[in-house]
């Protein structure tokens, strides 16, 4: 222990100890960091993850040179351009934008009303006779 010694009859400080186990542990982590082994271990996995990342983009752009996956973009174009020239997906567009005008003319005709002030009334018509 680096702190004076104590005396048998006195209880131990315990933020006094709390503060030399926070530096023990400061210095032993330290001493791990700073270690050849470290050092070593840490160069070995930065050199993994740079053959990893090698791997990975030489993959990636073998695969993208591949001549069946232009092919399937090819495909896929034609496809979805068939599918726009289709006449059943030309008339649900024309069937949504005729809902969606109709829906948009019912809430602007609801705003309105909501907007405008209240009609006005006449005086009140008691209908049932007060006889009292």
């Amino acid at each position: 222990m680096s702190q004076p010694e104590r005396q048998p009859d006195q209880s131990p400080d315990l933020g006094a100890e709390l503060r030399e186990l926070g530096q023990q542990m400061e210095t032993a982590l330290r001493s791990a960091l700073e270690s050849e082994r470290a050092r070593q271990l840490q160069q070995e996995l930065l050199g993994g993850l740079r053959t990893l990342s090698e791997q990975v983009q030489a993959a990636t752009k073998a695969i993208a040179e591949h001549p069946r996956l232009h092919e399937l973009a090819e495909r896929g174009q034609q496809t979805l351009h068939q599918i726009q020239q289709s006449q059943a997906v030309q008339d649900l567009q024309q069937t949504l934008a005729r809902g969606i005008a109709q829906l948009n003319e019912q809430l602007a005709e609801f705003i309105k009303r909501m907007q405008s002030p209240p009609p006005a009334t006449g005086e009140t018509t008691r209908l049932d006779k007060d006889d009292s």
